[in-house]
Protein backbone atom coordinates (compact mmCIF):
# COMPACT_ATOMS: atom_id res chain seq x y z
CA UNK A 1 0.00 0.00 0.00
CA UNK A 2 1.14 3.33 -0.72
CA UNK A 3 1.46 5.89 1.80
CA UNK A 4 0.40 9.39 1.28
CA UNK A 5 2.76 12.74 2.61
CA UNK A 6 1.25 15.52 3.31
CA UNK A 7 2.49 18.41 1.26
CA UNK A 8 3.53 22.01 2.99
CA UNK A 9 6.52 22.97 5.09
CA UNK A 10 7.16 21.71 8.12
CA UNK A 11 7.61 24.41 11.21
CA UNK A 12 11.49 23.62 11.63
CA UNK A 13 11.62 24.69 7.68
CA UNK A 14 9.56 27.49 8.14
CA UNK A 15 11.58 28.92 10.93
CA UNK A 16 14.84 28.07 9.18
CA UNK A 17 14.01 30.17 5.85
CA UNK A 18 12.49 32.73 8.25
CA UNK A 19 15.72 33.06 10.22
CA UNK A 20 17.48 33.21 7.15
CA UNK A 21 15.37 35.89 5.67
CA UNK A 22 15.77 38.23 8.77
CA UNK A 23 19.93 37.89 8.65
CA UNK A 24 19.68 38.65 4.80
CA UNK A 25 17.61 42.15 5.45
CA UNK A 26 19.53 42.68 8.56
CA UNK A 27 22.94 42.61 6.65
CA UNK A 28 21.37 44.63 3.84
CA UNK A 29 20.01 47.77 6.44
CA UNK A 30 23.81 47.50 8.17
CA UNK A 31 25.22 47.68 4.35
CA UNK A 32 22.47 51.04 3.79
CA UNK A 33 23.43 52.67 6.71
CA UNK A 34 26.91 52.47 6.35
CA UNK A 35 26.82 53.68 2.95
CA UNK A 36 24.66 56.62 4.42
CA UNK A 37 27.70 57.63 6.49
CA UNK A 38 30.32 57.25 4.29
CA UNK A 39 28.55 59.47 1.95
CA UNK A 40 27.87 61.87 4.14
CA UNK A 41 31.15 61.86 5.69
CA UNK A 42 32.38 62.55 1.85
CA UNK A 43 30.03 65.32 1.38
CA UNK A 44 31.47 66.90 4.60
CA UNK A 45 34.92 66.70 3.58
CA UNK A 46 34.08 67.75 -0.07
CA UNK A 47 32.24 71.45 1.81
CA UNK A 48 35.25 71.79 4.47
CA UNK A 49 37.71 71.34 1.52
CA UNK A 50 35.89 74.06 -0.18
CA UNK A 51 35.76 76.21 2.48
CA UNK A 52 39.47 75.89 3.44
CA UNK A 53 40.03 76.76 -0.29
CA UNK A 54 38.13 80.14 -0.14
CA UNK A 55 40.39 80.75 2.61
CA UNK A 56 43.38 80.13 1.18
CA UNK A 57 42.22 82.50 -1.98
CA UNK A 58 41.63 85.26 0.26
CA UNK A 59 44.86 84.56 1.90
CA UNK A 60 46.25 85.24 -1.58
CA UNK A 61 44.69 88.32 -2.70
CA UNK A 62 45.66 89.75 0.15
CA UNK A 63 48.98 89.37 -0.54
CA UNK A 64 48.58 90.68 -3.49
CA UNK A 65 49.98 94.20 -5.09
CA UNK A 66 51.97 96.82 -4.57
CA UNK A 67 51.19 97.65 -1.08
CA UNK A 68 52.29 94.22 0.17
CA UNK A 69 55.55 94.66 1.98
CA UNK A 70 55.89 91.15 4.09
CA UNK A 71 53.11 88.44 4.33
CA UNK A 72 50.80 88.03 6.47
CA UNK A 73 47.70 85.38 7.55
CA UNK A 74 46.04 88.25 9.44
CA UNK A 75 42.15 87.97 8.81
CA UNK A 76 40.46 90.57 6.49
CA UNK A 77 40.17 93.92 8.12
CA UNK A 78 36.54 94.25 10.40
CA UNK A 79 36.69 90.47 11.82
CA UNK A 80 38.85 88.84 14.28
CA UNK A 81 39.44 85.32 13.16
CA UNK A 82 39.22 83.64 9.96
CA UNK A 83 36.47 81.54 10.51
CA UNK A 84 34.38 84.74 11.09
CA UNK A 85 35.12 86.03 7.94
CA UNK A 86 34.41 82.88 6.36
CA UNK A 87 30.77 82.62 8.19
CA UNK A 88 29.87 85.80 7.13
CA UNK A 89 27.50 86.38 4.40
CA UNK A 90 27.57 89.67 3.97
CA UNK A 91 29.57 91.18 1.02
CA UNK A 92 33.15 91.91 3.33
CA UNK A 93 32.71 88.25 4.45
CA UNK A 94 33.56 84.84 2.69
CA UNK A 95 30.01 84.10 2.19
CA UNK A 96 29.63 81.88 4.61
CA UNK A 97 30.19 78.16 5.76
CA UNK A 98 28.99 75.37 4.31
CA UNK A 99 28.51 71.89 6.95
CA UNK A 100 25.05 71.51 7.70
CA UNK A 101 22.96 71.91 9.68
CA UNK A 102 24.57 74.62 11.83
CA UNK A 103 27.85 75.86 10.12
CA UNK A 104 28.24 78.63 12.49
CA UNK A 105 28.82 76.31 15.76
CA UNK A 106 29.20 73.09 13.85
CA UNK A 107 31.73 73.76 11.86
CA UNK A 108 35.63 76.01 12.62
CA UNK A 109 38.09 76.95 10.08
CA UNK A 110 41.60 77.47 11.61
CA UNK A 111 44.64 79.28 9.71
CA UNK A 112 47.92 78.93 11.57
CA UNK A 113 51.12 80.89 10.25
CA UNK A 114 54.54 79.86 10.82
CA UNK A 115 57.86 81.28 9.54
CA UNK A 116 58.55 84.67 7.99
CA UNK A 117 59.11 84.97 4.31
CA UNK A 118 57.81 82.83 2.37
CA UNK A 119 55.32 82.23 5.04
CA UNK A 120 54.02 78.62 5.68
CA UNK A 121 50.37 78.93 6.43
CA UNK A 122 48.19 75.70 7.04
CA UNK A 123 44.75 76.04 7.32
CA UNK A 124 42.83 73.72 8.92
CA UNK A 125 38.42 72.54 9.02
CA UNK A 126 36.92 70.76 11.56
CA UNK A 127 33.50 69.81 12.43
CA UNK A 128 30.96 67.61 14.25
CA UNK A 129 29.01 64.82 13.08
CA UNK A 130 26.99 62.46 14.89
CA UNK A 131 27.80 64.12 17.93
CA UNK A 132 31.59 63.81 17.10
CA UNK A 133 34.30 66.23 16.36
CA UNK A 134 36.73 65.87 13.25
CA UNK A 135 39.58 67.32 13.58
CA UNK A 136 41.90 68.70 16.49
CA UNK A 137 39.06 71.14 18.16
CA UNK A 138 37.34 70.98 20.58
CA UNK A 139 33.82 71.25 21.86
CA UNK A 140 32.24 73.17 25.05
CA UNK A 141 28.46 71.65 24.58
CA UNK A 142 27.59 74.66 22.48
CA UNK A 143 30.00 75.16 19.69
CA UNK A 144 33.80 73.66 18.67
CA UNK A 145 36.52 75.91 19.86
CA UNK A 146 40.19 76.42 18.61
CA UNK A 147 42.19 74.42 21.55
CA UNK A 148 44.70 76.71 21.23
CA UNK A 149 49.00 75.85 20.91
CA UNK A 150 48.21 73.16 18.44
CA UNK A 151 50.08 74.47 15.36
CA UNK A 152 49.15 72.88 12.99
CA UNK A 153 45.58 71.77 13.68
CA UNK A 154 45.39 68.31 13.07
CA UNK A 155 41.77 67.32 10.69
CA UNK A 156 40.78 65.68 7.88
CA UNK A 157 40.55 68.64 5.67
CA UNK A 158 44.22 70.72 6.20
CA UNK A 159 45.66 72.54 3.40
CA UNK A 160 49.28 73.53 3.05
CA UNK A 161 50.45 76.60 1.63
CA UNK A 162 53.82 79.21 1.20
CA UNK A 163 52.88 83.12 0.77
CA UNK A 164 55.28 85.35 0.03
CA UNK A 165 53.76 88.97 -1.42
CA UNK A 166 52.81 88.81 -5.25
CA UNK A 167 53.26 91.67 -7.21
CA UNK A 168 51.04 92.44 -10.21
Amino acid sequence: MLSRRRAGFVLSEFLVSAALLLMATLALLTEGSAHLTLTEHARNVSLATNDAVRTLEQLRQQNSGTGCSAPSAAPPVGFATWDAWLGDTTGTGGGGKSIQPDPLTQELVLVRPAGANPLQVTVSVCWRHRNRTLGGCGWDGAQLTDLGGITPVPSPVMLFTRITCQYD
